[in-house]
């Protein structure tokens, strides 16, 4: 890391992460304490660099727009990878999967494939990846002859899965870490479905031009990953690992930022 980065944090005393309160599995609160994917991975990151590391946990819609404006500087989460928010972001190595898919009731025999999706209601997150992955959706279903129905925006998932069980929704987008653990803890009630999007990818971003605290997470990330400490995290707690993560961030369809 430069001097200068240093300099910067040493005068302030500390480095600013935020993170989101309510994403599991990648962070959580349970009984007001934060855990989860990125939570282990911010305790490592702790004992990895020589300086104190301060966290806020803030809702989903407050994140991105702190960190770009500078109140923080790093946004520790799962932040899907999207062509708008590649405009004033930049990303490290991606750190999982975030291709969306869809969940729906277990029960709901209407929605079998991506095809019974026309016409239905989707829930998706406010500002979230998800929000962003429906022109795709649209473009599948047109192709198959179907269109898109009513989209319903939510400040989080929580409250999407609840009208989704009470038939408010049909089903709910979004990412397939996120999904694959919900339908394994309530294999009764939820059932995963299709992709719906290009495969895409989740890393944590910082102010664009901010280069020299990117570099720094970014061989964070790789010592990690050299160690198998990231496969050993994502088998915990996504159930699954992803061994052909890509070496620099890629927007949806694997194509480069710039």
């Amino acid at each position: 890391m430069s001097q200068s980065l240093l300099e910067q944090i040493k005068k302030r005393g500390y480095l600013l992460v935020v993170t989101e309160d309510d994403y599991p599995p990648f962070e959580f609160l349970v009984n007001g304490k934060p855990t989860g994917y990125d939570y282990e991975l911010l305790e490592q990151l702790r004992q990895w660099v020589p300086f104190e590391i301060r966290q806020e946990i803030v809702p989903w819609q407050e994140l991105l727009l702190g960190v770009a404006s500078g109140k923080y500087d790093v946004a520790l989460t799962a932040v899907g990878i999207t062509d708008e928010r590649s405009k004033s972001l930049d990303f490290t190595l991606p750190i999982a999967e975030s291709t969306i898919a869809y969940v729906k009731r277990k029960n709901n025999a209407s929605i079998n494939r991506l095809r019974d999706l026309s016409g239905k209601t989707l829930g998706v997150q406010q500002d979230g990846v998800s929000l962003a992955a429906v022109p795709d959706l649209a473009e599948r279903l047109q192709q198959q002859g179907g269109k898109l129905g009513e989209i319903r925006r939510y400040r989080n998932f929580t409250e999407a899965y609840q009208d989704l069980l009470t038939r408010r929704l049909d089903a709910v987008l979004h990412n397939i870490v996120s999904l694959s653990v919900l339908v394994s803890d309530k294999p009764a009630i939820f059932e995963l479905g299709e992709r719906v999007s290009r495969k895409s990818y989740a890393a944590w971003a910082v102010k664009q031009g901010n280069s020299e605290l990117l570099e720094l997470l970014n061989r964070f990330l790789m010592d990690v990953r050299k160690q198998g400490k990231l496969k050993q995290l994502q088998q915990t707690w996504f159930k699954t690992t992803f061994e052909d993560l890509p070496m620099q961030p890629l927007l949806p369809g694997d194509r480069p930022i710039r």
